[in-house]
């Protein structure tokens, strides 16, 4: 990160405190190690961040503590207690409280991996142990596999408690050992009223490393995947610069799949991909970082029908579904492109997932959705859990993991909704794929089912 970048850091981490007490910097690395179930190394800021998972290799995000650090991987293929031989990767300098990649490769499709990850100060001194997890690389050809849909966590420091839930609800979605996770938008809160830009510069790496606290141990094991929401700061309509803050630290914090990661490719910022993943096509796409017109919620300039995916999006994700010869294919996005709420404020602010199918130019992706086969499309934004069949293709909005609002019928025109925060659990076989919403719960760690349902094979 460098000096000046690590001391505006260190300015920025304390008003982690409500009411605008200052916490000193290394109080502030306690709470974020408290909130990934202190098993957080001083070495580590928070634990490691799987992503990009492929047939032959993965990324290991290290974000390294107080000090300055030297770090490497070893990792093996894995079955039970036992492995194959050790593979090692060169050592990397890490400077304090900064983000770095690490790749595993090679690597074979779907096989377990066991990965130790050892530091030591940059200045010398015997490496430690300082993590050891367990991973899958991504399924190729058919087969079963269960995966996680979570958003809208809002974290934010002035609101520690939705750390908690997101933590929760994240150790819940471990338990059962998903293959990966979607993260949906709204996954932080930037400081200025419903989704304003940036206010400064380190604002963006402060609000991810929250939210990667209350990931916990989840990205440890189960890679991520995210979507952009309106609250990440990188709406088409906010500045160019404070877009560009929100976009780096997205990048250095939550890495996404890039252009060249699978053969679906996507965007060179990392805000929207496709994967093939057993035999489900997943297209993550952004919503609002397209869209031009200001759709602050109360806000008159942006209107219901003209949400945009912009033209090379909209280009792209024909391509995919038109070529793609996948059983299953899923589309995920912050919210539907169009609104159709229980009143004009929300439906211009993009709410009403299904009600919305045949809305601007959502219209235009719901009829490439029917063409093309496409069983789901999986939202956030509404902050409760709904389905809603539009055609054959369901529209599921996956309740939410730490925002405290929950709208009513009022707000988003849903007749049949679930309100407890929670996650969407999804189980794909050769027949068909089983939908849950999933509340967690401290007695069952594996959560109560709250609702759930079959989308059957054609």
């Amino acid at each position: 990160m460098g000096n000046i970048s690590r001391r505006k850091f260190i300015k920025n981490a304390t008003i982690l405190a409500a009411g605008g007490t200052a916490i000193p910097v290394f109080s502030f690395a306690k709470k974020l190690s408290a909130f990934s179930a202190g098993k957080t190394s001083s070495f580590l800021l928070i634990p490691p961040f799987l992503g990009r998972s492929t047939d032959s290799s993965i990324s290991i995000n290290i974000v390294a503590g107080e000090q300055d650090v030297t770090s490497f991987i070893r990792f093996r293929r894995y079955e039970g207690s036992a492995g194959t031989g050790w593979q090692q990767t060169e050592q990397k300098s890490i400077d304090a409280f900064s983000p770095a990649e690490v790749t595993l490769a090679p690597l074979t499709a779907g096989t377990f991996y066991q990965y130790q990850l050892f530091a030591r100060e940059r200045t010398g001194g015997q490496f430690q142990m300082v993590k050891e997890k367990t991973f899958r690389t991504r399924r190729s050809g058919p087969c079963s596999f269960s995966f996680a849909v979570i958003s809208d966590s809002h974290i934010t420091p002035s609101n520690r408690e939705r750390l908690g839930v997101l933590s929760q609800i994240s150790g819940s979605v471990l338990s059962r050992k998903p293959d990966f996770t979607f993260m949906l938008g709204d996954n932080i809160q930037t400081f200025a009223s419903h989704g304003g830009p940036m206010k400064e510069e380190w604002d963006g790496p402060m609000l991810y490393s929250l939210l990667r606290s209350g990931l916990a141990e989840l990205p440890s094991s189960v890679p991520i995947f995210a979507v952009i929401g309106n609250w990440e700061g990188e709406n088409g309509w906010h500045p160019a610069r404070e877009r560009g803050w929100a976009r780096k630290a997205r990048m250095a914090w939550i890495p996404n799949p890039g252009p060249h990661t699978y053969p679906e490719g996507g965007s060179e910022d990392e805000d929207f991909y496709g994967f093939t993943w057993g035999d489900v096509l997943c297209l993550a796409l952004n919503v609002t970082g397209y869209t031009r017109s200001d759709h602050t919620i109360l806000s008159a300039v942006g209107k219901a029908d003209d949400w945009s995916l912009g033209e090379r999006q909209s280009e792209w994700l024909y391509e995919q579904l038109s070529r793609s010869r996948a059983k299953w294919k899923l589309l995920f996005i912050h919210h539907p492109v169009g609104g159709n709420a229980g009143d004009d404020v929300n439906s211009r602010y993009g709410r009403g997932g299904g009600r919305a199918a045949k809305t601007g130019e959502q219209a235009l992706v719901h009829s490439w959705m029917k063409e093309f086969g496409v069983q789901a499309l999986f939202y956030g934004h509404d902050h409760v859990f709904t389905d809603i069949p539009v055609d054959g293709v369901h529209y599921v909005c996956v309740g939410s993991a730490g925002a405290p609002w929950k709208f009513p019928e009022s707000v988003t025109g849903y007749k049949r909704y679930w309100t407890p925060s929670g996650y969407t659990w999804v189980d794909v076989s050769e027949k068909k794929l089983t939908i849950s919403f999933i509340s967690p719960d401290r007695l069952e760690p594996e959560g109560k089912v709250l609702h759930a349902f079959e989308i059957r094979a054609k």
